[in-house]
């Protein structure tokens, strides 16, 4: 283990986070919703989007970038298209909300579609998709980034920020075990793995990062400078243009933007979301459901039945490395001692004692 890093059971991190959220004026619910958002994050194996994110979102608050306690306002409603406007609330509760919306008309309809503007983070994206499969619904989720400093990707052929992370998420529901679940950030690396890469000290693990001057690098500084870089799209030109696509769809469509103006900052941006819900008892007709609960079963087995070219690490379908992480680290989460010290500084921040971390 790095120098420095202590387990915090599950627990004791959801009790600080939900205090320094209510000492920083959520209500009750929200505070809670966060921390346990963020904490679930960090079981699942992504750090990137775990308690690291208490501090910006703090900042964030603190700047009135986002603010508490504000519930997201229906700007239209069509028989299965709702739009929402989140009206710079945090993430968390304006995606769960529109999480919700859509599963509850798609109940009716077999389908719909929520877009959310004016969101602040939202997290995790894959969560969203997760407690849409835990109500029988497979999802789509786009989600853009416009952030108040800037982009953070470089388009495919040039050097500068343009464009942000922009996260693709879907989900099924795969009864009895964990949903499957696709999860990505467009950028090759999520912007919160090379904030835990520089927390930690480490470099990343291939060479994602366009330093200024034009160079790939594994440092994580050399995309937050002096002088700043940008992320790679994943993928080349195909990860770039679904990136692009997630404007259009989550940013533009919604009313909320794909503005990326620069200078490029390392503060906390907020969100614009398409979520397209369908609901499974619908699209097989209800009792078809059993039959495609046989299926999925199947093509499960035929899919990891592949030989795998390092027999130390099983063919894994799209999902199961969230739950694998989620047993090995049920018993404590792993924190390096950059991200403690933030966590104690956001709770100074709120007018909040040493969190005792």
């Amino acid at each position: 283990m790095a120098d420095g890093v202590r387990i915090f059971p599950p627990a004791r991190l959801r009790e600080v986070a939900r205090a320094i959220f209510a000492a920083a004026g959520c209500p009750a619910a929200e505070a809670e919703a966060i921390a346990e958002h963020l904490v679930d994050a960090n079981l699942a194996g992504h750090d990137s989007h775990g308690v690291i994110r208490v501090l910006p979102y703090v900042r964030a608050l603190a700047r009135g970038v986002v603010f508490a306690g504000r519930e997201p306002e229906v700007v239209r409603q069509e028989p299965a298209l709702a739009v929402l406007d989140a009206r710079n609330g945090f993430g968390q509760t304006a995606a769960n909300a529109a999480l919700d919306r859509a599963c509850s008309i798609a109940e009716t309809m077999g389908a719909a579609t929520v877009l959310v503007r004016r969101a602040g983070h939202v997290g995790r994206l894959g969560a969203y998709a997760e407690r849409a499969a835990a109500k029988g619904f497979a999802t789509i989720i786009l989600c853009n980034a416009p952030r108040p400093g800037g982009g953070v990707i470089a388009p495919w052929g040039g050097r500068e920020r343009r464009l942000g992370a922009s996260p693709i998420a879907m989900g099924m529901p795969r009864p009895p075990d964990p949903p499957f679940l696709l999860d990505f950030s467009t950028s090759y690396y999520a912007v919160g793995k090379l904030r835990v890469a520089r927390n930690r000290g480490e470099l990343l693990p291939e060479a994602a990062v366009l330093a200024a001057d034009g160079t790939l690098s594994r440092d994580p500084n050399a995309y937050f400078g002096p002088p700043e870089g940008a992320m790679i799209p994943f993928g080349g030109h195909k990860g770039y243009a679904l990136n692009v696509f997630t404007d259009l769809l989550a940013g533009l469509l919604s009313g909320g933007g794909a503005d990326y103006p620069p200078p490029g900052t390392d503060e906390q941006g907020g969100n614009n979301l398409l979520i397209h819900a369908i609901s499974v008892e619908a699209a097989t007709g209800g009792p078809g459901a059993a039959g495609l609960a046989e299926a999925i079963a199947a093509y499960a087995a035929w899919v990891t039945s592949a030989t795998p070219l390092d027999p130390a690490r099983p063919v894994l379908l799209p999902g199961e490395p969230e739950a694998r992480a989620r047993r090995e680290r049920a018993a404590g989460i792993a924190l390096d001692p950059r991200t403690v010290a933030q966590i104690a500084e956001a709770a100074a921040l709120v007018g909040l004692g040493d969190p005792g971390l």
